[in-house]
């Protein structure tokens, strides 16, 4: 952030990009170093945590951490290219009527925020590396005390080496390297996150949650389905309340089954916590719209889940729902696309079930299946 900060001291507002150009030729060759750096501590620190466990596993080669100094940042982009955004940043609000100073002190934060999420995101990048090099090693994710609801509900979670680790701006999750599920649970590392929130007095639940969701979580709605309901929301009109959310009601969506299964109903659009409590309704309707919506869940339905979604399959999809460990997740990507083209070939819709095999539909299929050819089911590629 220091280095950061004397190179933004030499952008001429009245030329930012030129001159940002101009002087950020030692910051991106420091950062590479960094990078570097970064990279080879993670690695340190795999090793010798899986040392403090008691366990050294052999890798599969010697990892080279001077790799991720070649110029690129995580996101797969060059490095010059991606830190040119602080520079589109300030000349964007400027071009808004932002006062020039102003525009610039953003620009400024909007740099250092890149540089440290870039370095972190290369830390987690080389853990991974190191990980996946060593067979039967996973890793238990772990946040800070004031993380946000997306990172809570991750938190004290096993992930095998294959399972990426999503993060977002501003994220501080790290990994713990751990040789299996069963190591992990006896050093107590694998937590529920409902044992966070219900060591949180109300105010922090709803200054965390907000309060519609709190409140939710506090009437007994489950913690994922509330936090993951944010995904795919949509607003009413021109105010704030966001009514409305997709997640959850695509094909094996839990929210779509239960109103399916449980209530006899079609579910497109699904109502948020916040939507719900909009409504100023009783609590016994309150409680029971909570059920209907899915936030709510059945007794024993995360156990009777999996014998719901094999009736609703169109073709085998074992390897699909963990049961062949040994395919990674972008194998899995590929592995689905070219089941959905066949099944398509053979007359069968594989976006929706019973639906007419129109042109469209071999079309799609065969797009996705090519694209997901082309990459090796690799969502990111340089």
């Amino acid at each position: 952030m220091r280095a950061a900060d004397k190179t933004w001291k030499g952008v001429d507002p009245r030329r930012v990009r030129d001159s940002w150009h101009q002087s950020n030729a030692d910051f991106l060759m420091l950062f590479a170093a960094l990078q570097a750096r970064a990279a080879s501590d993670a690695m340190d620190a795999s090793t010798l945590m899986l040392a403090e466990q008691g366990d050294y596993i052999t890798p599969d080669g010697i990892a080279n951490p001077n790799a991720y100094s070649a110029g690129y940042a995580p996101s797969g982009i060059d490095l010059d290219s991606y830190f040119d955004i602080p520079a589109t940043h300030t000349l964007t609000a400027i071009k808004n009527g932002m006062d020039t100073y102003d525009a610039m002190q953003a620009g400024r934060r909007t740099l250092r925020q890149m540089a440290m999420q870039a370095l972190e995101d290369t830390s987690v990048s080389a853990m991974g590396v190191s990980i996946t090099q060593r067979a039967g090693v996973g890793y238990v994710r772990v946040e800070s005390p004031d993380c946000c609801p997306r990172c809570a509900i991750l938190a004290g979670k096993y992930y095998r080496h294959n399972q990426g680790f999503l993060r977002h701006p501003k994220c501080h999750g790290r990994n713990i390297p751990c040789k299996g599920k069963d190591k992990a649970a006896k050093q107590g590392w694998i937590t529920n996150p409902m044992d966070r929130f219900n060591a949180m007095g109300e105010e922090e639940q709803d200054r965390i949650f907000g309060h519609a969701d709190a409140q939710a979580i506090r009437d007994g709605a489950d913690i994922y389905q509330v936090v993951n309901a944010h995904r795919g929301m949509r607003p009413v009109g021109r105010g704030r309340i966001s009514m409305t959310t997709s997640e959850g009601t695509s094909r094996y969506g839990w929210s779509r089954m239960i109103r399916q299964y449980q209530y006899g109903q079609q579910q497109h659009r699904r109502l948020t916590p916040e939507g719900i409590y909009s409504f100023n309704l009783p609590r016994e309707q309150t409680i029971e719209l909570l059920k209907r919506e899915g936030y709510i869940l059945p007794d024993n339905w995360r156990g009777r889940v999996p014998d719901l979604r094999r009736s609703q399959w169109l073709h085998n999809n074992e390897w699909r729902q963990g049961r062949h460990e040994e395919l990674t997740a972008a194998q899995k990507r590929l592995e689905n696309a070219r089941l959905r083209y066949e099944a398509a070939l053979d007359g069968r819709n594989p976006y929706q079930p019973g639906a007419p095999v129109t042109p469209d539909v071999p079309a799609k299929a065969e797009n996705s299946y090519r694209r997901w050819l082309a990459s090796n089911g690799e969502v990111h590629t340089k």
